[in-house]
């Protein structure tokens, strides 16, 4: 990579050969090279060279969101948004897994909302991957940053509405008393009507005793064991399930923060999604490359 960059400055045939040497011979599994490679190709403007070098690492090594983006981004700089989408549609359809597809549907609303303009289209996008991954806290955190792109003041109804579909979600207790306790504070800087307040009050008190009541029966010396097989596993596969979510909604935390809202939002553009967590933590989609 170091000769490649060196070989740049004075001859592109020589970096060009080191590339593809390194690429065809040395490392076939190596996806950082790869990428230098296709991006030094789109420099050059070979990007029929670059769409290749892209396509044949996606096949040798699939499944690499890295990849997949970087052939999206590739077709959004030419100005192929229409093929953009495909790939994003193709990459959420084919995932392997919910987590995965819900991944894809927030990068596909994103596209549909910053680059072509279609709020509706990227509503629906983020409301049909909810309904086939209803335990995921990003997808309701993305669809609450797409409503706040408008008037809040206007959009009311619709902001709760998506609190409400959270709250009544299968995400675990732990997250569900996160957006209650968000719809609150939604209600006290912007809502309207004082008995909506009043009442997101209540839901979110009585999520609290819950949750307290839960763990009065941990401290008291509650013990799952003597639960039947069936039950106590799906106390564990609960508890997994609320580890992740905590852990997903700890991750978006700067993507839907209402004291950061409250110094600096300026609708849905770079400073909410982009310029301030990089799109959630950005780094947390491209997994290491394999060694």
């Amino acid at each position: 990579m170091k000769y490649a960059k060196y070989l740049e400055g004075f001859s592109v045939d020589g970096a060009r050969h080191v590339y593809k040497k390194a690429c065809s011979i040395h490392l076939l599994k190596k996806p950082s090279i790869h990428l230098l490679w296709a991006a030094f190709e789109e420099q050059q403007g070979n990007v029929e060279e670059a769409r290749g070098i892209l396509k044949t690492l996606e096949e040798t090594i699939p499944g690499l969101a890295m990849v997949r983006l970087r052939r999206v981004s590739l077709e959004r700089r030419r100005g192929n948004l229409e093929e953009a989408e495909a790939l994003l549609k193709e990459a959420m359809e084919s995932a392997n897994n919910a987590t995965e597809s819900s991944f894809y549907a927030v990068k596909l609303a994103r596209h549909l909302v910053k680059v072509q303009r279609s709020l509706s289209r990227a509503k629906k996008v983020l409301l049909d991957a909810i309904e086939k991954d209803q335990t995921s806290s990003r997808l309701y955190l993305n669809l609450l940053e797409l409503e706040f792109n408008g008037d809040v003041t206007q959009n009311e109804v619709e902001i709760l509405a998506c609190f409400d579909q959270a709250l009544r979600s299968q995400l675990p207790l732990e997250s569900r008393i996160v957006f209650s306790q968000r719809k609150v504070e939604f209600l006290e800087d912007f809502g309207s009507d004082i008995n909506v307040l009043v009442a997101a009050y209540e839901e979110q008190q009585n999520l609290q005793k819950e949750s307290e009541s839960l763990k009065r029966k941990a401290e008291n010396g509650y013990d799952s064991s003597q639960e039947p097989d069936g039950k106590r596993q799906r106390v564990d596969d609960a508890s997994a399930a609320a580890a992740n979510a905590m852990t997903d909604m700890q991750a978006n935390n700067s993507a839907y923060n209402y004291n950061w809202y409250q110094q600096q939002y300026g609708g849905w553009g770079q400073n909410s999604w982009g310029q301030y967590n990089q799109y959630a933590q950005y780094n947390q989609y491209y997994p290491p490359p394999p060694t």
